[in-house]
């Protein structure tokens, strides 16, 4: 096949196919992978090429590279993997409606040192904190572990919160997008606590992707800060930025 013919670069191709070999049996879980060398002479590709092909492996959470030891096989099958693209606040919103939030426990705070400032709040003043897993409808299956912290003002339906047959639910509420002025999201990367990992179903030395939100209300206050932590393979975020054009 030529490259005109191609319908995918080579590397896709060579990701497939050792993806394929993998789901196989071919190299079963603990096992290594060719080396890209080998891969090179194997299939005819370069260095680069062969190295995009396991980096595709890698998100995919099948294999694991170590430098000195090789690409091992973690996973035989593809991890489940939530994708969410967005471009606006309404498109983020929906994250919460195409998802399951169940709180696993909610208590009462006053806030103290580092938690006045990541609040925006005096010290001395109650905020609540709930403590969650978000899961894939209708699979079920765990996305992430979230962490919210929610100052309490006039107008928080506290009591709703705390609530944990109700949290859920005014969480949704709470964070209705006709409220909401602005969220201000950082990605980074994180450690799973034991705790975290077991909600998962992960290893605690699995990495994670963790991403903070900050909820803001139509006069800038802080309406939530929110802390969510998404094991390898299981999530993904797709925006699209374009130019503004006037």
């Amino acid at each position: 096949m030529t490259a005109k013919q191609r319908s995918k670069p080579r590397y896709a191709e060579l990701g497939d196919l050792l993806q394929a070999g993998i789901e196989r049996g071919d190299y079963p879980v603990g096992s290594l992978l060719p080396t890209e060398l080998e891969l090179c002479e194997r299939h005819q590709v370069s260095r680069h090429t062969a190295r995009a092909a396991l980096s595709q492996l890698i998100t995919a959470g099948l294999v694991q590279r170590r430098p000195g030891s090789g690409t091992r096989v973690i996973a035989q099958r593809e991890a489940m993997r939530y994708e969410h693209g967005i471009d606006s606040l309404d498109l983020l919103m929906q994250y919460g409606n195409t998802t399951r939030l169940q709180v696993l426990e909610t208590r009462s705070e006053k806030a103290a040192g580092e938690m006045t400032r990541a609040l925006e709040i005096a010290t001395g003043k109650p905020y609540l904190v709930l403590n969650g897993v978000r899961m894939e409808e209708p699979n079920r299956e765990p996305i992430a572990v979230t962490e919210m912290f929610v100052p309490v003002r006039a107008g928080t339906p506290s009591a709703e919160l705390l609530e944990l047959s109700s949290s859920a639910r005014t969480v949704a509420g709470f964070l209705d997008a006709a409220r909401l002025s602005r969220v201000e999201q950082v990605f980074d990367a994180a450690s799973l606590t034991p705790a975290e990992a077991s909600l998962l179903g992960v290893e605690s030395t699995e990495p994670a992707m963790r991403v903070r939100r900050h909820y803001r209300d139509a006069a800038g206050r802080l309406l939530m800060l929110a802390i969510s932590k998404h094991p390898p393979g299981r999530f993904a975020y797709s925006m699209v930025l374009s130019r503004n054009r006037r």
